[in-house]
């Protein structure tokens, strides 16, 4: 169970996170994290990560038709995030793409191209790239070999479970969310890797030999936790940690006294969200 002090300390975080986001829209809709009052440049992601987290929060964005005007009027691209991006917006607003037609041809032409053994340091990118594709792949009924693409995913994973050099959480995070985009199941060497790396204190560390106790290695920690279907252990400890992040203005940081941002305020809350449940219900009652 969460202890009353940390029910109290959630609360006044979640508030705080959801005014932080409310602050960061811009005059034609779209949000941006870097906003001031002498400078807007709202962008498809900030927007998508703000939309997706005050939803988390159950709220919804101010002046929707705004929003969705405002991702409308960005420019096909061909690239994946940008369609993604998109995709997420309007999908969440209820709204359809009046350039549905052309951005089922875009995400038709994009290839789906694993990561190989020959990869090193850049896999988290490679292998966000190819969530999204397959993502986008899934969510407009396009066809590409799964079986195939899982395959080329499970090759790369290392003798003790995890994936990346040297193995880590976050590579491994983003491994499992591609592999269950192309519905296959991890080893259980993996499960076994995720838990070893799991410490008090910490709520997780990065690798078997680093600790590097911040936001983005303790939600890997938990959502591959949540993809694995194990128990989250030291759950109060990371809860501290990922409250410890958010800043003076109820934005989340990569560390405790860091810059926050949009993306990282989303990341904070999905974390939250694996720890003590929805939280656009009361949280009265947490686990």
């Amino acid at each position: 169970m969460i202890g009353h002090a940390h029910r109290a300390w959630l609360d006044s975080a979640l508030d705080g996170a959801r005014a932080y986001l409310l602050g960061r829209q811009c005059a034609n809709g779209g949000f941006s994290f870097y906003r001031t009052a002498y400078l807007e440049e709202p962008d498809p992601s900030d927007t998508w990560h703000a939309v997706a987290a005050l939803d988390r929060l159950g709220a919804t964005a101010p002046g929707r038709e705004a929003v969705a005007r405002f991702v409308i009027g960005q420019p096909l691209t061909a690239q994946p995030y940008g369609l993604y991006f998109r995709t997420r917006v309007l999908d969440l607003l209820g709204e359809s793409d009046p350039e549905g037609v052309a951005m089922a041809a875009a995400i038709d032409a994009l290839p789906v191209e694993p990561p190989d053994a020959n990869t090193r340091g850049e896999l988290c990118t490679r292998l966000e790239r190819l969530r999204l594709i397959v993502w986008l792949k899934n969510r407009f009924g396009k066809a590409f070999a799964k079986n195939g693409t899982a395959q080329a995913q499970l090759a790369l994973e290392a003798g003790d479970g995890g994936y990346g050099t040297p193995p880590n959480l976050i590579d491994t995070r983003m491994a499992l969310s591609c592999l269950a985009q192309c519905e296959a199941l991890p080893s259980d060497r993996c499960a076994r890797f995720v838990a070893r790396l799991a410490v008090p204190d910490f709520g997780f560390r990065l690798t078997e030999r680093s600790l590097l106790p911040n936001l983005e290695t303790v939600c890997a920690g938990l959502a591959c936790c949540r993809r694995l279907g194990l128990e989250v252990p030291h759950a109060a400890d990371s809860l501290s940690l990922i409250l410890d992040c958010q800043t003076g203005n109820g934005g989340f940081a990569r560390a405790p006294g860091a810059l926050p941002d949009i993306h990282l305020t989303h990341l904070a809350l999905i974390g939250l969200e694996i720890l003590v449940g929805p939280l656009s219900c009361p949280t009265g009652e947490l686990p």
